[in-house]
């Protein structure tokens, strides 16, 4: 015998998604990306699809759309940075010293 458990479904109506939701969509130009619709407590990220930019667009709870647009620029990785150890400083130090050493005996001899 099976026990008998309420159908909770009809008791609780599905509940739209409250969250923020975020896709990726491609437009053609800003005016495409200003029509584009959407609902409320909403962004999305619109890809251009005939320049290197992106527009982010989002809308508040009463629907009001606001868009911002980027541009896309292609960056170089940065050069690391050369410094010298202290060990390898220190051989270069005495090699300083040994070569002033050396023009002062040179100078002596003269």
């Amino acid at each position: 015998m099976y026990p008998l458990y309420p159908n909770y479904s009809n008791v609780f109506p599905a509940q739209a998604n409250t969250f923020p939701t975020q896709t990726i969509q491609y437009v053609n130009g800003r005016q495409s990306a200003e029509s584009y619709q959407m609902p409320a407590n909403s962004s999305v990220i619109l890809m251009d699809s005939n320049l290197a930019r992106f527009y982010m667009k989002q809308t508040d709870a009463s629907g009001l759309a606001t868009i911002k647009s980027y541009d896309f620029k292609e960056t170089e990785e940065e050069k690391p940075k050369e410094y010298v150890t202290k060990q390898e400083f220190e051989k270069f130090k005495a090699s300083m010293k040994g070569a002033k050493n050396n023009e002062s005996a040179n100078d002596v001899r003269k």
